[in-house]
């Protein structure tokens, strides 16, 4: 009776302590979180304006440089000014047809191609809201019908596979994910271990999880091909290859000034051309960047990876309990337990319990 009364006590202060413990231990993981976040996000940030920004600058310094070395050697060895005259004149209007025409063709296909992926971020967007509400719809009812079971922690390490191994990789193709076979599927997993001869409630959850997940794999699936994005730098070149043709008619009798102005102007162009075409790139990529879904997914996925890890750190305490000093016990407290195990091993046949013996106690 005193051990059963010592061993409620030590239970009782490791409950009054662990709550403390947690709260104090709750503003420094939090803090290191917060800063771990947002090291994450200016470290995307830099890598995002490393791939936009700089081939932005450096074309639009490479199209300033070079628009009059261009437009003389257009005029000293394809066409000289007189041809170049005559392509530009009110009759023919040969050059600023060519350049209308381009240019309204890279409009479309870079307007198509921006607002498609942008569809697609926003559906992404979407699925994943929708998926991780399942997800934790999903723990929270294995937390009921799974709690007290044998399988409740292979469940629980189930989900966190799935969590870590599927959700959060959006550095794998869609198909590669859902070309998987059923036996490494960890939802499969927790439906076989939920079910038994007949599905369980679990399993409509699970095929509600599964078709979110679908969806998530669906929008996340590149639609706008790689060749599209060559064809779009293709356009580009073309357009911005007529303005020195344009310029080479000047090289002769214009000062030297305005083609300074126009290279100024031709470099303006070259910089936001590049900019649209980095933007629609950064857009088309899955992952890795500030026009990404990154940020978002990892903060939705924090509250549902923390709940994980506390169902599984819980179970773990109950099935595998801490020895009695790890336990939150006073010195007093342990000095009373090897008080008693020191009485037991002296006098065992005191005890009628390891005898067999009756309810009287006596020998």
């Amino acid at each position: 009776m005193k051990r059963l009364l010592l061993v409620v006590v030590g239970g009782s202060a490791l409950v009054a302590r662990r709550p403390t413990t947690m709260r104090a231990m709750q503003p420094e993981a939090r803090a290191l979180r917060t800063r771990i976040k947002t090291q994450t996000k200016i470290k995307r940030t830099l890598v995002t304006l490393g791939r936009v920004a700089l081939p932005s600058m450096i074309a639009t310094g490479l199209g300033f440089e070079y628009y009059d070395n261009l437009s003389s050697f257009i005029q000293a060895n394809w066409l000289d000014a007189n041809s170049i005259k005559f392509l530009s004149s009110d009759e023919i209007q040969f050059l600023p047809s060519f350049l209308t025409v381009i240019s309204l063709l890279f409009s479309i296909l870079a307007g198509s191609a921006y607002s498609s992926l942008y569809a697609q971020q926003e559906a992404i967007y979407f699925a994943l809201y929708a998926e991780v509400s399942e997800a934790k719809s999903l723990l929270e009812q294995m937390a009921l019908v799974c709690a007290g079971r044998p399988f409740y922690r292979d469940a629980l390490r189930a989900m966190r596979a799935y969590v870590k191994q599927d959700l959060r990789r959006l550095d794998v193709a869609p198909a590669d994910l859902m070309a998987r076979p059923p036996n490494e599927d960890p939802l499969e997993a927790i439906m076989y271990l939920t079910s038994v001869g007949v599905p369980s409630v679990v399993y409509e959850t699970v095929r509600d999880l599964r078709q979110a997940r679908g969806r998530r794999l669906g929008a996340m699936q590149r639609k706008f091909p790689r060749l599209g994005i060559f064809l779009l730098y293709l356009l580009a070149l073309l357009e911005l290859a007529a303005f020195p043709l344009l310029g080479a008619g000047t090289t002769i009798s214009a000062p030297s000034t305005i083609l300074l102005v126009q290279g100024a102007l031709f470099g303006g162009l070259c910089g936001a051309t590049t900019l649209v075409l980095r933007i629609i790139q950064e857009l088309w990529r899955t992952s890795g960047g500030a026009f990404n879904v990154d940020d978002v997914l990892q903060t939705m996925v924090r509250g549902l990876a923390d709940e994980l890890d506390g169902r599984a750190e819980r179970l773990s305490e109950d099935a595998f309990p801490a020895p009695d000093a790890a336990r939150g016990l006073t010195p007093e407290q342990q000095r009373a337990f090897e008080a008693l195990d020191a009485a037991d091993a002296a006098a065992p046949r005191r005890r009628w319990w390891r005898r067999g013996g009756g309810g009287n106690g006596g020998s």
